[in-house]
Formats: C-alpha cells, structure tokens, sequence
C-alpha cells in the first residue's frame, strides 16, 4: 500500500517511519533496535529490507527472537556489529524519543503499524481512501 502511494505520488509523499514498539510484544524492542542498527551499516535501503522482512515474519519472531539476526546475515551485515550497533545510546535513545513523540502526539488510538497523512489518519487502508486525503493536503 505505502509502495503504492510513493508510486501514484512520486515527488509528493515522503514517508517517515516512527518506531513505537509495544510493550506487550517482548521481541518488538529489540527488532527495532536491529532494523536502525542495520541503517547503521547499510543505510536506508538495508533497514527497509529487514523491516520489511520481520513486519512480513512478526508471527515468527514471538518464538525466535534471533530472527532479525537471521535475517541481518542472510543480507550480508556484519553481525557483531549489527549487536553492538543495536545497543548503542544512539539508537535506544532514538527509539525512546520516538516513543514519547508518538505517546504526546495527541493521537487517540496508538496502534502498529500506525498511518498518518500529515497528521491526519485515513479511514481504511485502500489506495482511494489515502489519495483521498493526499489530493487535499496537496492543494492546500
């Protein structure tokens, strides 16, 4: 769906990716600390790739919370790096900023993953219903 926004509205639509990582989810922190820590090491395309695949494999990663480790080797990361780089005060300082931005950003229901059209969340998740509301903040 995002892929399809970003094509439809090539040089209009920036997306912007907010880590909040609940708490109920034990694995969640730590997959986020690895999706930035792989950013570290292969910028953003590398952290799309295992964001995507832990999103795509999320049943998975309640039992293997090594996963992400899997997956950051199979893309040829540099592991111990990619742990160290995970436990850095860079990235779990990011990630609890990002978590107090989400929590004090006056949005009424937090979920994951969570969209918003310059702050506004669309009802439903159909290529229409988003465009919807891109077509009026672009001619604002």
């Amino acid at each position: 769906m995002v892929n399809d926004i970003l094509t439809k509205y090539p040089d209009d639509v920036k997306v912007v990716i907010k880590n909040f990582p609940l708490s109920f989810h034990k694995q969640a922190r730590l997959a986020a600390q690895y999706c930035l820590a792989a950013k570290e090491q292969g910028g953003v395309e590398m952290y799309k790739k295992i964001h995507d695949k832990i999103f795509e494999n999320y049943k998975m990663l309640k039992t293997n919370p090594d996963l992400p480790l899997q997956f950051a080797e199979h893309l040829g990361l540099d592991i111990e790096k990619l742990k160290s780089d995970a436990n850095s005060d860079k990235i779990t300082s990011l990630i609890d900023e990002e978590i107090n931005q989400m929590r004090t950003a006056g949005i009424p229901r937090l979920s994951v993953p969570k969209f918003l059209i310059n702050g506004k969340e669309p009802q439903g998740r159909s290529l229409e219903a988003w465009s919807t509301i891109i077509d009026v903040e672009l001619k604002k």
